[in-house]
Parts: structure tokens; C-alpha cells; sequence
């Protein structure tokens, strides 16, 4: 509990939940800066810069965010949004918190379809919609559609497509490619669920475990969904169209193996920031 002389002062909250952020996170006083900054809707550069006053409400919700925090609650499911490819996305427990290595994929299909006018795409799993939004925004005229077999994903994808003013995406709820009926693409987009949940210590789910499992997780050291896609892409994929996956650190190969066997050709990996191979793309040749 935060001592009573000084309950009303940025600065002494931010110290006090940076103690408390510490065991749990790698930057605690960067967390509670943004949770303080976006209760009182500044910038958190401004607690380096003036001397702030916080009301009891405020501080109050500040201490009940941090406790959440504390406990796993991710950032930006607390402030209900997170920054991708530099724009701002609403998020809550219903959607994965997009993360900064999924940008390789607009970067894979940027270089992929730049040259394209009005390419056709269809992303599988869209979950808070950042991938088919950012395409949107980034490529020329694309025809997307983009599902998700949960409807409560589907809803925030939808409003984040309201907020960026982005009108002409095709949302439908489908379980991977069950509702798309004799269409075919020049790009299969998909962060499919890829994580093997028993390969995981206590340490790795903290946090996680607070995101939908659905979006996460699959069977068979987490290969499941991926081969799922692989295999059935080619029914929807155009000649010389392109099929792109994110995948985890030790599927790359995995990956290029089915893709290879499915039909692929040009298979090749990239890596992320960390120097990971996080995604594999291929094109399709019809014999």
C-alpha cells in the first residue's frame, strides 16, 4: 500500500509500482509509467518533466492496475491497446497482444505483392485484425478477407478497421478455410497458433496464460495448425500465388519440409529482430 504522504504524487506512485513491477517484468518503471500516463491521458514524458497530482480515483485505479499487473495481466489488455507497425490497435483478453516479430510478416508480403495492383489476400486468423489492416493500409488496392474462428476476435477486428478508416476488408468467422467457398488468392497470410503448451515452464507462461488459448496454442509439439494450413492452402491459392507463415523458433524447417511436399516452390525462411527464424513463405506452381 502506497503511504499516505504520498498518495497525490506521479512520481512517488511510479516509484512504488516499479518496486512492486520488478520480480515480474524487465522494464517495471517503463509499465508503470504507461499505466499511470494513459489513466490520466498524458504523456509519460511529462512525469520527468512537471510535478503531477494524482486524485484518489486515479490512484486507486493505478493500484488495482499494478496488483493485475503484478498477477499477469498483460499491458495492454489493462490499457485496452498496443502499438504495431507504429499505429495504434485495441486489444482485450478475447484477442492475442500483437507482437513486434509479427511486423516480419508485413515486411515478407510487402516484398512479396509491392509490386501487385489490387492483390488478393486471405488471412487466416486474424484475430485483433493488425495484419490485414496494416496490408490495407501499406499495399495497392488489395481485396482482403480475413477470418477467425472466434467471434468475440472478430469484433475487435472490426473496430479497429473502424478506427483506422479502413472499409473494405471482408471479416467472416471461420474455422481456418471451412466458410471460403471456390475463391482462390495471391497471398495466404497467417500468425497461426504454434505454441506447445506443455513445452512451456511457469516462468514463460506468466502472462501468456491471461491470452486466449485459442490463438496460442496447438497439438503435436505445435505443428498442428500450421500443417493444417499448408495442406489445404493449395485448393485456394492461385498460380505462382504465395502462402506466408509466422512459426516458432524450431519450426522453420518443419515448415519448409510440407510446404516443399504440398507443392511450394522459392521455399525460404526469414528472421525476426532476434535473430530467429520466425517466418517461411513459398509460391505455388500448378503442375
Amino acid at each position: 500500500m502506497i503511504e499516505e504522504s504520498s498518495l497525490r504524487n506521479a512520481r512517488a506512485l511510479i516509484r512504488s509500482g516499479t518496486e512492486k513491477l520488478s520480480s515480474v517484468s524487465n522494464v517495471p518503471r517503463l509499465e508503470a509509467e504507461v499505466l499511470l500516463s494513459n489513466l490520466l491521458e498524458i504523456s509519460p514524458i511529462k512525469f520527468h518533466t512537471n510535478e503531477i497530482n494524482v486524485s484518489p480515483t486515479v490512484l486507486d485505479k493505478f493500484e488495482a492496475m499494478i496488483e493485475s499487473r503484478f498477477k499477469g495481466v498483460p499491458v495492454a489488455y489493462l490499457v485496452g491497446k498496443k502499438e504495431f507497425w507504429s499505429l495504434e490497435f485495441d486489444v482485450n483478453p478475447s484477442v492475442l497482444v500483437p507482437r513486434p516479430e509479427t511486423e516480419l510478416l508485413i515486411e515478407n508480403a510487402i516484398g512479396i505483392l509491392g509490386n501487385h495492383e489490387s492483390p488478393k489476400i486471405l488471412e487466416l486468423g486474424t484475430g485483433s485484425g493488425v495484419i490485414s489492416i496494416v496490408l490495407s493500409k501499406e499495399l495497392r488496392d488489395p481485396i482482403i478477407t480475413a477470418v477467425d474462428i472466434s467471434n468475440e476476435a472478430l469484433m475487435i477486428a472490426k473496430d479497429n478497421a473502424r478506427k483506422h478508416e479502413i472499409k473494405d476488408i471482408k471479416f467472416m468467422e471461420s474455422d481456418w478455410f471451412d466458410e471460403i467457398e471456390n475463391e482462390k488468392f495471391d497471398l495466404i497470410i497467417s500468425n497461426p497458433p504454434y505454441v506447445d503448451k506443455a513445452k512451456l515452464s511457469n516462468e514463460e507462461l506468466f502472462g501468456i496464460d491471461m491470452e486466449p488459448d485459442v490463438a496460442l496454442y496447438s497439438t503435436n509439439n505445435g505443428t498442428d495448425d500450421l500443417k493444417t494450413i499448408i495442406k489445404n492452402s493449395t485448393s485456394y491459392i492461385k498460380n505462382r500465388g504465395w502462402l506466408l507463415l509466422e512459426h516458432g523458433y524450431d519450426q522453420a524447417k518443419y515448415c519448409m519440409k510440407k510446404m516443399e511436399k504440398a507443392g511450394y516452390k522459392k521455399v525460404e525462411n526469414c528472421k525476426d529482430i532476434q535473430n530467429i527464424s520466425r517466418t517461411t513463405f513459398g509460391m505455388f506452381q500448378h503442375d
